[in-house]
């Protein structure tokens, strides 16, 4: 049985455990509330990057500058999806490299 010195260390790791389990929810919401205000706060934010997006077309560099980033994101997608591709048959996607298709 624990006593003295260990006795006053177990009870200080569990006070400490104790209060770090009391942190957490502190807002009192339900799942569906805290998923409607985080839908909300990404509907907002959505619509602040569309309009800087808008607002940034409006110009030639703005626009070139959007093209080049929609290119890279399509070139981006193409990669994940043939990644994801080949983790799924390594065989066959082994075959098409070497086919160059």
């Amino acid at each position: 049985m624990a006593r003295g010195l260990s006795r006053e260390q177990s009870k200080e790791k569990n006070l400490k455990k104790q209060q770090n389990a009391a942190k957490g929810n502190t807002e009192n919401l339900t799942p569906a509330q805290r998923a409607e205000r985080d839908k909300a706060a990404m509907a907002a934010k959505k619509a602040a990057k569309d309009a800087a997006k808008a607002e940034l077309a409006q110009s030639a560099d703005g626009a070139a500058q959007l093209a080049a980033e929609e290119k890279r994101k399509a070139e981006q997608r193409a990669r994940q999806k043939e990644g994801s591709f080949a983790a799924k048959n390594p065989l066959l996607a082994k075959q098409l490299k070497k086919t160059g298709k």
